[in-house]
């Protein structure tokens, strides 16, 4: 869906698309495999591991693989590793240096032009704000959700319908920015408007090849956009 007057909100992913937040990530994932006795893994396979929220994060973790069978994934080693990722994690999440370029100065412009700004996150919802608060950009934000919240997180359309109606617009007066399939997809079944970011985590793959209405390789590339509508 092609842009032809400024939206009356913005959704923004957070992993990959407003900060690199791999580092902190893959500590977090090393406290979890410690805590169940497992060996470590490289930040770049934490790296590819990264989208689909916490737990499939750590299931992939401990599989070592892309897609593991949940159904054979021992859940009491999940859910300890979990306990484990949750409290290291706590400690070590601040991105701050790690705000991709120009992220501030382009939300600063959004906000100010009257659109209402959210985040929409596979993350865990009780490190969301945490995350954005170390990174100093809470503050541009008016609503958040994490991948826990709701019955079904990114790529379903539930979050992205749930935003809209939280932040009071139409799916077609909004649009989903994002690094990864999850967040163009999602925004495609809610009926939004899709930016995508090539510098982000998507597993590996070309994000462009989910079909998002625009591809930028740049954040600051966006106040370009919105700068040019009505």
């Amino acid at each position: 869906m092609i842009l032809t007057r400024r939206p009356r909100a913005m959704l923004f992913d957070l992993d990959g698309t407003l900060a690199d937040t791999v580092p902190s990530l893959h500590l977090a994932v090393l406290g979890a495999l410690q805590s169940v006795g497992l060996p470590e893994i490289t930040q770049e396979m934490t790296r590819s591991f990264v989208g689909n929220g916490a737990m499939m994060l750590l299931a992939r973790a401990v599989t070592r693989t892309m897609d593991p069978d949940l159904a054979n994934v021992d859940k009491d080693l999940l859910k300890r590793a979990r306990e484990g990722f949750n409290v290291t994690y706590a400690s070590c999440c601040d991105c701050k240096e790690s705000i991709y370029p120009g992220v501030p100065e382009t939300l600063s412009y959004l906000k100010n032009s009257g659109i209402s700004l959210g985040v929409l996150s596979n993350k865990p919802d009780v490190f969301v704000r945490p995350v954005l608060e170390k990174a100093g950009l809470l503050e541009y934000f008016v609503f958040t959700l994490g991948g826990d919240v709701l019955d079904n997180k990114k790529p379903d359309p539930e979050p992205f319908l749930y935003a809209c109606a939280m932040m009071h617009a139409e799916p077609e007066e909004c649009v989903m920015v994002g690094d990864s399939s999850n967040d163009i997809l999602g925004a495609r079944r809610s009926g939004m408007t899709s930016i995508a970011l090539t510098y982000g985590y998507n597993r590996g793959k070309p994000v462009q090849d989910s079909g998002p209405d625009y591809v930028f390789d740049d954040f600051a590339a966006i106040k370009v956009l919105i700068s040019g509508l009505d």
